[in-house]
């Protein structure tokens, strides 16, 4: 069954590379008017990606991390595909809701809108919300303590690295407008944070 949980990571990993390819491809369309550092942003996501996909990569195809295996439980198993699925439906629908608006890097681009609806209505910020529980995926579906828990350190570089800038990059774009909206929604969990 070990074998089976790594393919269903995998699997996943692909469907939520083709649904950020997919938006990423539509959103180099319109043209930016507003940018932040590109380095940082650079750095920040080639160490969000070894989190979520260099060392699981790493853990699949070679011996190297074979060290830090522990007994797989069908439990994390079915508990991995549960919050996987809950994880891409939440991705696809985040980009779906920001259209025109979805960017990889932090932007503002031509006729940017602030999205207050859909999965918007009910937290600021549902793509970070998605790689959270895609966090919990990859621990709960690869039994290995690195490459299962390298998705923390990838969700920690990105949420804490970035969260805050867009926040402020919202705030000098849509003023009042954001602060309103800021104080309606949460920022990962409806409700609750």
């Amino acid at each position: 069954m070990t074998g089976v949980s790594k393919l269903v990571w995998l699997a996943f990993a692909i469907c939520w590379g083709v649904i950020r390819y997919r938006y990423g491809r539509r959103a180099k369309r319109n043209r930016q008017i507003a940018e932040q550092d590109r380095i940082y942003e650079i750095a920040l996501l080639t160490l969000t990606f070894i989190g979520y996909a260099g060392v699981p990569i790493a853990y699949l195809a070679t011996p190297w991390l074979s060290f830090a295996d522990y007994a797989f439980h069908p439990a994390l198993f079915w508990a991995g595909i549960l919050t996987g699925a809950a994880s891409l439906w939440l991705f696809w629908r985040s980009h779906a809701d920001l259209g025109r608006n979805f960017s990889v890097k932090l932007v503002i681009r031509e006729q940017h809108s602030l999205v207050t609806t859909g999965v918007y209505r009910l937290i600021r910020h549902p793509m970070y919300a998605s790689a959270l529980l895609w966090t919990l995926a990859q621990a709960f579906l690869l039994p290995n303590s690195i490459a299962g828990l390298a998705g923390l350190f990838g969700f920690c570089i990105l949420y804490f690295g970035r969260v805050q800038r867009e926040e402020s990059l919202m705030l000098t774009t849509y003023g009042d407008a954001y602060r309103e909206y800021m104080m309606h929604t949460r920022r990962l969990v409806p409700y609750i944070y």
